[in-house]
């Protein structure tokens, strides 16, 4: 079961975007969750993380259809 180096690359590639992108939702969270932020910020930030996550988690399934249908 080897895979292209190409398609590895793509996939990890994929992954540290991922990564980069749940490391700004976990900032928009705590952001969320502070007492000191006002409310209507509070909810913008969560719809605005709502979107990017659901966006996210699109992808990576469209990544995981994609190495599912590879092999």
């Amino acid at each position: 079961m080897s895979q292209s180096p190409h398609s590895n690359t793509g996939v990890v590639d994929n992954l540290r975007d991922a990564q980069d992108i749940l490391a700004l939702l976990a900032l928009s969270l705590a952001l969320i969750a502070s007492p000191s932020t006002h409310i209507l910020m509070a909810r913008v930030t969560a719809v605005f993380a709502q979107h990017t996550a659901m966006a996210w988690a699109e992808l990576l399934g469209d990544v995981i259809a994609d190495q599912e249908a590879a092999q």
